[in-house]
């Protein structure tokens, strides 16, 4: 077991002896043919889950159905990855085993294996060092200068910019090496430095399996730490380069927060004349039976899935509340809209007042745009 799970993201980051340490104070749960392990409504967010033998089966729907079985890659992700990425619910094919170890207990053991100082006194043009400035051909490019022009960097106050400039691992790559790969756990951002890069997506995509080039000040990765899912795209190297990394700690503490505002009370209260305020518009992202079962009234169903391909319709010039309903779902449309440009937020926690007030009727925008 302790070999198997050494090999588990993100325990493979882990020495085994901190992993033996966890194993000790993990719960252990056998489960027999038919039961069910985990449920997308149900999973503990403060626990990881880790098949340690045996055979389940995630089960999206009656007829969307994938085979898990230990060892193999897809279950070297914690099952809870699954569900937050695929939704359903996952059941035992044969007699199984089930570890779960506290998130904060593998959050510690990793800032034990990889401390990281956070704190930066200031930043002045004078540690703008040979470093930071590349060449691209005959042009010479500043990398900071046009990640600081991003969207991501708009977004936080010039005291966090300064702590995850100073937070960032940099790192020689070569040409061909990928920097990360579809289907693996993301647990860091990247910024390319110098060189440049390609995404790699599937065909079935957004993107339609075309390929996106990453130039110096151009970042990438953040979505899977925001969703808390596995990776969508591969990218690698096109030119020999340097990339700076910021670990998922990191990107917790300084960028986090910013990216993903909650509603205040002014906005709640707003909240319940969405139905008839054309200032406020109140999204929940989750799949359309899931919506169709307990939406908040006056919301518009967006699934998270389709929410890129339809930014272009929606007003910008309205506020944008995202319902809790979706868990990470709702975070990563959050950002994806303040991103884009939207003033958008996450919805209040449920215990307030103003959350779960039933006025308005319910509204599907896919059905609408259909």
């Amino acid at each position: 077991m302790l070999n198997l799970l050494a090999r588990c993201h993100p325990l493979h980051q882990i020495d085994k002896a901190e992993i033996a340490s966890l194993m000790d104070r993990a719960k252990t749960r056998d489960y027999k043919r038919g039961q069910m392990l985990l449920r997308s409504n149900s999973a503990q967010a403060g626990q990881l889950s880790y098949l340690l033998a045996g055979s389940v089966e995630l089960r999206r729907s009656f007829f969307d159905r994938q085979l898990v079985k230990t060892g193999d890659e897809l279950a070297l992700q914690p099952l809870d990855y699954l569900l937050l990425s695929e939704g359903g619910q996952i059941v035992a094919l044969d007699d199984c085993t089930l570890i779960q170890i506290s998130r904060e207990a593998i959050d510690r053991s990793l800032a034990a294996c990889s401390p990281c100082d956070y704190s930066v006194a200031s930043l002045s043009e004078t540690d703008l060092t040979e470093e930071y400035l590349v060449s691209d051909g005959a042009v010479a490019v500043d990398w900071m200068s046009r990640f600081l022009q991003s969207s991501l960097a708009q977004s936080l106050p010039a005291q966090c910019i300064q702590q995850l400039l100073g937070s960032l691992v940099t790192a020689e790559v070569a040409k061909g090496q990928a920097i990360v790969r579809r289907g693996e756990l993301g647990d860091a951002m990247y910024v390319v430095t110098r060189g440049a890069a390609s995404v790699y997506v599937d065909d079935q995509s957004l993107f339609h399996g075309r390929e996106i080039v990453l130039l110096p000040g151009d970042y990438f990765g953040e979505e899977s730490l925001v969703a808390d899912t596995l990776r969508n795209a591969t990218v690698v190297m096109e030119t020999d380069g340097v990339v700076a990394r910021l670990d998922r700690k990191a990107f917790d503490k300084l960028v986090r927060p910013h990216l993903i505002r909650e509603a205040d009370d002014t906005l709640m209260e707003r909240c319940l004349t969405a139905g008839v305020n054309d200032s406020l518009a109140v999204i929940d992202v989750r799949f359309p039976v899931e919506f169709r079962r307990d939406a908040l009234p006056a919301s518009t169903n967006i699934p998270i899935s389709v929410l890129r391909a339809r930014l272009s319709l929606l007003d910008k010039t309205r506020q944008h509340v995202v319902t809790r309903a979706g868990g990470r779902r709702s975070e990563l449309a959050v950002f994806l809209l303040r991103q884009a440009g939207f003033d958008a937020y996450l919805m209040a926690s449920s215990d307030h007042h103003f959350a779960s007030v039933e006025v308005f009727a319910r509204d599907s925008f896919v059905e609408r745009i259909a």
